[in-house]
């Protein structure tokens, strides 16, 4: 099983809308063969942070559908490209996760 993770800072955003990015992880439900778990994970770590996890077996199906979900034109995706990062877990964990997307577009990112 592989972890797929968006990790939201959502206050690098003045009008971060919390109910839709809710809307959107219940939307993937529909993917539920291919998404095989879901979590979400909340703290603070010199500043608040959303994680959004979702498990699957098929990583590079599901990133397109994330990238669609969450990036995608509207509000949501305009939020989410300001203040979010994406990995994907690695052969050893988060020891050697791939980046995926980043806020800061001067970051080199992987591709699955």
């Amino acid at each position: 099983m592989t972890t797929l993770c968006i990790q939201i800072q959502p206050d690098r955003v003045t009008d971060f809308d919390r109910e839709a990015m809710l809307a959107a992880c219940e939307s993937l439900r529909v993917h539920k063969p291919l998404i095989e778990g879901f979590q979400m994970e909340e703290g603070d770590d010199d500043g608040p942070y959303i994680n959004l996890l979702f498990e699957t077996l098929q990583p590079a199906q599901v990133w397109p559908l994330l990238q669609t979900t969450f990036y995608g034109a509207g509000a949501l995706g305009d939020a989410l490209r300001a203040t979010s990062m994406a990995m994907c877990a690695g052969e050893e964990g988060w020891e050697d996760y791939l980046l995926l997307y980043h806020y800061d577009p001067q970051l080199p990112l992987d591709s699955l």
